[in-house]
């Protein structure tokens, strides 16, 4: 078995990674780390650089870079027919904006302390997402290893991600376009179904995931338990656009979910169909529209954590 194989990103959180990237290449190299790297040039480069090294027998696969770079490995690894996914260990040395994945998981953002983790070799084993999607009437698939966002979630996100062309990103950047994007946005019809359970609203925002937080440190499901076979889901119904401003501390510590306009789930499938577009993001990734399909897949993913 070959050691580490590092796919890094130099555009993540604004070319932040590049800037790192002589640092923590030195740190692992004292550190005694065995391993090769390649760079990232656009979308979808690190789902085949991905394919490609555990082709050339590595095992080991790291992301220098967000969550995004991090949800490309992910379906890299779950797309390709070499080996078992069982037998294939990821980490993450966080470069990106919001690093909200390693947030449940216990990865913190120093990059140092993220190698130190990977040195130490503890795993643990998390579920998966995978939804079913629509893209230009084409019915599409993808794994996520975080939070899957819908409605108000996705066009924010969508925004955000504009922002971050031009350089700008960070958490202050998804809150400034949360703000301007509120304003245009109005709540749409859905019909969801959450194992079994119909629900018939007209919607604000909705989240199905497997970790806690997005948008860069929102807790948008404060209970989610990354290993315990369940999607948390929160829904949140049409809501005055006051309350929203008026809550916004209430989303980073989790507490929103008390408010009256907002129900909690746990559920292993849930389906969404609507007579309007929805639209969806991904650990931060923007895909396409609904009907949406989710299903868990049980500790499907080894990944390094603190232990």
């Amino acid at each position: 078995m070959k050691e580490y194989f590092l796919i890094v990103n130099p555009h993540s959180s604004g070319a932040k990674a590049i800037k790192l990237w002589p640092n923590i290449k030195e740190t692992l190299e004292k550190e005694g780390f065995k391993f090769e790297y390649e760079f990232t040039k656009g979308k979808m480069d690190a789902y085949n650089i991905t394919i490609d090294a555990i082709k050339k027998g590595y095992r080991k696969i790291i992301a220098v870079g967000g969550d995004g770079t991090a949800n490309e490995i992910i379906n890299g690894i779950f797309n390709q027919n070499y080996v078992d996914t069982k037998d294939i260990v990821v980490g993450v040395i966080p470069t990106g904006t919001g690093n909200d994945w390693g947030k449940t998981i216990g990865i913190p953002n120093d990059y140092l302390q993220a190698i130190n983790i990977i040195n130490k070799g503890n795993i643990f084993t998390q579920d998966i997402g995978k939804v079913l999607y629509y893209e230009n009437n084409e019915k599409k698939e993808r794994y996520f290893i975080n939070i899957a966002g819908m409605f108000f979630d996705a066009v924010v996100t969508k925004n955000t991600n504009k922002s971050k062309d031009k350089n700008k990103s960070g958490t202050f950047s998804y809150l400034l376009n949360l703000l301007t994007t509120l304003f245009k946005y109005k709540s749409q019809k859905a019909e969801i179904n959450i194992d079994g359970k119909i629900i018939k609203e007209k919607i604000f925002t909705m989240a199905v995931g497997i970790c806690k937080y997005s948008g860069g440190g929102m807790k948008m499901l404060p209970n989610a338990i990354p290993n315990d076979g369940y999607f948390d889901i929160t829904l949140v119904k049409e809501v005055p656009k006051f309350q929203v401003i008026r809550n916004i501390k209430k989303i980073f510590d989790g507490t929103f979910v008390n408010l009256k306009w907002v129900k909690q789930f746990k559920a292993k499938n849930v389906k969404l169909t609507s007579k309007d577009k929805i639209y969806l993001e991904v650990d931060g990734e923007n895909l396409g529209y609904s009907p949406f399909e989710f299903e868990i897949l049980e500790n499907a993913l080894n990944v390094f954590w603190e232990g």
